[in-house]
């Protein structure tokens, strides 16, 4: 049992003589953490639900995930602010003992790398979504001219 690891409070020592112990470096620990955390990533699909065209709204669209085909989150918010694009979790508003509007998210990625991808992935539905929309408007303009008869050339009778 002298080189056989414990874990003790998260961190590891090294059994054997009393007294002795070994703490891990953490920067190693956290690198490994990161690693293993990009390596369980999951797949992300994201779809826009909604378009939202409404004059004074900060509203843009309203999209669902689906992470690792396993489970869905519906009701992510896409809002246009000063800044850009915003994306927001899912939510449940209430109001706490001053009156004051609070909002929990039911659902957030808990790494930064997760809540990256899940955004990144959230804008570009969002785009594309915008693009084929505007390419419909487009066509149906051009569908709307068709539909009249042509002018006739020459005497009518």
């Amino acid at each position: 049992m002298a080189n056989e690891f414990m874990l003790n409070g998260g961190k590891e020592k090294m059994a054997g003589k009393k007294g002795t112990s070994k703490t891990t470096n953490k920067t190693s620990k956290a690198q490994e953490n990161v690693q293993e955390q990009k390596a369980n990533m999951v797949g992300i699909e994201a779809k826009i639900d909604r378009l939202i065209d409404r004059e004074g709204s900060n509203l843009k669209a309203v999209a669902s995930a689906t992470i690792g085909g396993a489970f869905a989150v519906h009701g992510i918010r896409i809002s246009d602010s000063q800044k850009g694009l915003f994306v927001s979790m899912p939510s449940t508003s209430y109001t706490d003992r001053h009156g004051n509007t609070q909002y929990n998210d039911t659902f957030h990625p808990i790494t930064a790398e997760a809540r990256e991808e899940l955004i990144g992935k959230v804008k570009e539905a969002y785009e594309q979504a915008l693009e084929e929309s505007q390419n419909e408007e487009v066509a149906e303009e051009e569908t709307e001219g068709m539909d009249e008869e042509p002018p006739q050339i020459g005497p009518t009778m």
